[in-house]
């Protein structure tokens, strides 16, 4: 359920396995940096694109990705799961949002339909 998510990425920026950053560079053409910010894919302009679309603009389209991406992409492309059960995420979440209950949700269900 994703209603009670603010959108603040304290999720994203306590959990030992989130990685995403975004570049962001500064300056002129004689002296310009760029770095490296944290990023959330919680936060609603994380999937934006050049040209202002967003394919993930409602909160639970990015909470759906967060799971897919920890429980579904990284087993199926590096072989492990992207989440330590640790809780952290949890502990930081102002909507208190349990992904350890989420699960247990899911998979509950998934005996159901079987």
């Amino acid at each position: 359920e994703a209603v009670p998510c603010v959108e603040c990425g304290a999720c994203n920026l306590v959990c030992p396995t989130c990685h995403c950053f975004i570049l962001e560079e500064a300056g002129t053409a004689e002296s310009a940096a760029r770095w490296r910010n944290w990023d959330s894919c919680q936060y609603p302009g994380f999937a934006r694109v050049a040209g202002g679309a967003n394919p993930r603009s409602r909160r639970g389209q990015r909470l759906s990705n967060r799971f897919s991406k920890k429980f579904e992409f990284f087993p199926e492309k590096a072989g492990v799961i992207a989440c330590t059960g640790c809780g952290r995420c949890y502990e930081g979440c102002l909507g208190k949002i349990d992904i350890r209950e989420i699960l247990k949700i899911i998979a509950t269900e998934e005996k159901q339909t079987d």
